[in-house]
């Protein structure tokens, strides 16, 4: 049942994120959480973030493949690590940038949406406990 909650939590961010990027083509700017503005009205810490969590996740993958530690990933595992560091990101610049209450507010989302990908991305373990 967590599955399934977590799996339709997904989808939510899946719907959203295809819209905003359809938005975006037709030059329609969207933030979390549905704030239609201009691309100057933006948040700075909020951009800051999400470049900072693409440089982070390419460091990451980077790393890997350079000490040979690369393998195949479904792509809700990059999907978990990308999450993580934007959240990482996302906390350390909200700090210094002592942002209103309702930006870790937003974290908080983004903070339960990584931790439901990594639940799903687990494998399921139903028959740990059955005698073979």
């Amino acid at each position: 049942m967590l599955r399934l909650i977590a799996n339709a939590f997904i989808l939510l961010f899946v719907v959203w994120t295809a819209s905003v990027s359809i938005a975006a083509f037709l030059d329609i700017t969207i933030y979390f959480p549905w704030v239609v503005s201009s691309i100057e009205e933006l948040p700075l810490n909020r951009l800051q973030a999400i470049r900072i969590s693409i440089f982070l996740t390419f460091s990451h993958y980077g790393v890997l493949h350079i000490a040979g530690l690369t393998r195949e990933q479904a792509p809700i595992d990059f999907l978990v690590k990308y999450l993580f560091y934007l959240n990482l990101a996302a906390g350390v610049i909200f700090y210094k940038s002592n942002v209103a209450v309702q930006e870790y507010a937003i974290l908080s989302v983004f903070i339960l949406l990584w931790l439901l990908c990594v639940l799903v991305s687990r494998p399921l373990n139903r028959d740990y406990f059955k005698n073979k």
